[in-house]
């Protein structure tokens, strides 16, 4: 065999492997995991010691489908060592003999298989046996010719409390096994046993960052106190820990330096390089978002080569993939790992229709391969199905997304999701009133207590959300309504998701932007657009200075929705602009300026391509389904209907997202009978007669508070030679 690449002592690397429990004694059995991250912890002190952390062995263990708990010989585990780029490895075992705890570790020469030395601890069980650990990596440093004058004990790097470590352990295996609600509430009680425990604050703050997003006020916090007590930890936890609060933070320029150190270290390490990736598709405003994508999506495919059971990884890629295959995508994927922005934020084509049309089929293969690798190798993750689902729906293969449903509800028959999930499936393929029907009997029926086995699969969620789409789409707002609030009852009493830094679990502004959204889109009723509006103003208001810009735009899309609904009541506007201290978005300054008359202004501001803005970037998402049904119906206001229809030209149902809340299904209606009025005024008019039939039927049934459109849609088919 191959040996270490010259000028590389071999001594210098090592991989631990569980610990065998030789007794099978199940007080004890929690040693056979947590030795790998005792003696790892204590042995990684050293800059010039390279230790595989617990992690990155996971990720060894995972790829080869075996778990902590396998038996590993040594052929195999000098395989695993080649693999993780280390030349020495660590097999070892532990029996209790009454009140006696003995440590074994041998240590093998990876190259030739030759065992090099034996390190022995023994002592008494019932105490704290990380001392142990302390004195068998002690004998591993001698052996490993590092410098042993100093050194820092476990519990003093760690915790003072055995109780807080075991904790601390759990929570890491749940982390491992993507079991997030048990993992967060394993770190919890390590914290609430020892408010000093580093790692757990920075195990916190990772899971509730894969929980709920980087936009966490108790991932802030958590990130906050691990960096305070992370002084005796080793120089690559403290690494990790400063990339992570740099990442939530937003400051993804540190946080990829930071990832990056790590990686320079160790080119193998997963959860690194899913770092990476995650500061590249954050950092993505505007015209810049391309060139963050396609660096993400290297990242995040170079994590899943080295662990391919990394949900997370598959999660991001498969949202990047989703986006660039619909219809019109704003990105594309015009090589397998590379991404181009399709238009301008004015709507100015950068790529011609053949381009586009390829970069649409070659996303939409290569989502439906990464869907199928997801389920193959986690086929009992509800997220995997689910994103096979999505990949289906984007296809337009809607009896293969159903079967996927049916198969994965042979497993979990009861899962409440399933119905959700289902509904979104019917709902795609045009089978709206099946879907509502669906939809209204889950609800009715669904309590938030079913969804208590489901609290580390933030999918949940989103699949519940995603029912106020069918219901916004035909004009059933309370339907809508009910949907959103019972997502949102999921989401504080299971999940636990805040939306913001300026947010806790129980905060309302979820909701009340998802309400905004939802009556903003559609266009009323205006009690219950003020009734949002004004929550978020008195919110705004009582709030510290640095919180009030956020808090008052969690109305924004009400205070919008006023003024461009049948109230055109800009006074909200007004009182955004004080509260947020940011200028309105440039279309909604442009219908301002068209009801003071000032046609000049609005051609400028609709006509400059300026950077985007905050309301165009990831920071604030909900408002970005506005822009092209605004810029369109100011360009309507100025005469120009041939602007109009090209910027509404493939606002259609295929382009628009089943999965979550999209409120551009409630503006749908809207959208086409502006394009029936713009078809109209151009004299077209069997297109404009084919526009306000789409109302009707759309609006079969609709609210009384969205009335008035339907009477122009009538009013409209009348006029171009069709009776209602």
């Amino acid at each position: 065999a191959p040996g270490p690449p010259a000028g590389v002592d071999p001594r210098r690397s090592m991989l631990v492997l569980p610990f065998d429990n030789l007794r099978d004694d199940r007080s004890v059995e929690w040693l056979r995991d947590g030795s790998v991250s005792m003696l790892g912890l204590n042995l990684s002190q050293w800059n010039d010691l390279s230790v595989v952390d617990h992690e990155r062995l996971h990720d060894l263990l995972a790829s080869r489908g075996l778990m902590p708990g396998s038996d590993i010989g040594l052929d195999l585990a000098r395989r695993l060592a080649r693999e993780a780029g280390v030349w020495t490895v660590v097999l070892g075992d532990y029996a209790r003999a009454g009140d006696s705890l003995h440590l074994v570790a041998r240590v093998y020469d990876v190259a030739s298989g030759r065992r090099v030395d034996v390190a022995r601890a023994d002592g008494p069980a019932k105490e704290d046996v990380r001392r142990l650990f302390d004195d068998l990596a002690a004998r591993l440093l001698d052996l490993s010719g590092a410098p042993n004058e100093i050194r820092i004990g476990l519990a003093r790097a760690t915790t003072q409390s055995l109780e807080a470590f075991r904790s601390y352990l759990g929570g890491v295996e749940a982390l491992n096994r993507w079991d997030l609600g048990a993992a967060e509430r394993d770190f919890d009680r390590a914290i609430a046993l020892d408010s000093t425990f580093g790692l757990a604050y920075y195990k916190l703050a990772l899971t509730r960052g894969w929980l709920v997003g980087a936009t966490d006020s108790l991932a802030d916090r958590a990130i906050a106190r691990a960096t305070t007590n992370s002084a005796n930890l080793p120089a690559h936890e403290r690494t990790v820990i400063g990339a992570y609060r740099a990442f939530l933070a937003r400051d993804f320029t540190e946080a990829r330096a930071l990832y990056q150190q790590l990686l320079a270290r160790d080119a193998g390490d997963a959860d690194a390089w899913y770092g990476l990736g995650e500061a590249w598709f954050h950092d993505t405003a505007g015209l810049s978002s391309a060139r963050g994508w396609s660096r993400a999506l290297r990242a995040f495919r170079r994590t899943l080569r080295l662990d391919p059971t990394y949900a997370l990884a598959y999660d991001h890629v498969h949202s990047m993939l989703s986006l660039a295959a619909i219809p019109a995508p704003m990105l594309a994927l015009v090589s397998a790992d590379s991404f181009t922005i399709t238009r301008t934020p004015a709507g100015r084509m950068l790529l011609d229709s053949a381009a586009l049309a390829t970069a649409t089929r070659r996303a939409r293969g290569e989502l439906l391969a990464t869907a199928r690798t997801w389920v193959t190798t986690q086929p009992a993750a509800v997220r995997a199905h689910g994103a096979m689902v999505d990949a289906y729906l984007v296809a337009g293969q809607y009896d293969a997304a159903l079967a996927e449903i049916r198969r994965f509800r042979e497993m979990t028959p009861t899962h409440p999701e399933l119905p959700f999930v289902e509904a979104r499936v019917r709902f795609a393929a045009g089978e709206v009133d099946r879907a509502a029907t669906q939809l209204r009997r889950a609800l009715d029926t669904a309590t938030v207590t079913s969804f208590r086995a489901y609290d580390g699969a933030p999918s949940v969620v989103t699949d519940i959300a995603a029912a106020a789409n069918v219901f916004a789409y035909q004009g059933d707002l309370a339907g809508a309504a009910q949907a959103i609030d019972f997502a949102d009852r999921v989401r504080r009493e299971i999940i636990r998701t805040p939306t913001s830094l300026a947010d806790g679990p129980m905060s309302d502004a979820w909701k009340r932007m998802a309400l905004g959204e939802l009556y903003a889109s559609v266009g009323g009723p205006v009690a219950a657009l003020r009734q949002v509006w004004q929550g978020a103003a008195e919110a705004a208001r009582s709030a510290p200075a640095n919180e009030r810009p956020h808090l008052a735009h969690t109305g924004a899309t009400a205070a919008i929705g006023l003024f461009t609904g049948p109230a055109a009541d800009s006074t909200a506007l007004t009182e955004l602009h004080a509260l947020s201290g940011e200028p309105l978005p440039r279309e909604v300054r442009a219908l301002l300026a068209l009801g003071r008359h000032d046609s000049a202004a609005a051609r400028r501001l609709l006509t400059t391509e300026a950077a985007p803005s905050a309301w165009s970037n990831g920071a604030k998402p909900m408002y970005v389904v506005y822009s092209r049904p605004l810029t369109a119906q100011a360009y309507y206001l100025l005469g120009d209907y041939q602007a109009t229809l090209r910027i509404l030209r493939d606002f259609e149902p295929a382009g628009l997202q089943t999965r979550g809340f999209d409120s551009r299904w409630g503006i749908l209606g809207r959208v086409r009978l502006l394009r029936g009025a713009a078809y109209e005024r151009l004299g077209r008019r069997a297109e404009a007669r084919t526009e306000y039939r789409r109302v009707l039927a759309q609006w079969r049934s609709v609210d009384p508070a969205l009335g008035e459109y339907v009477r122009q849609a009538e009013q409209g088919l009348a006029r171009v030679g069709e009776s209602a």
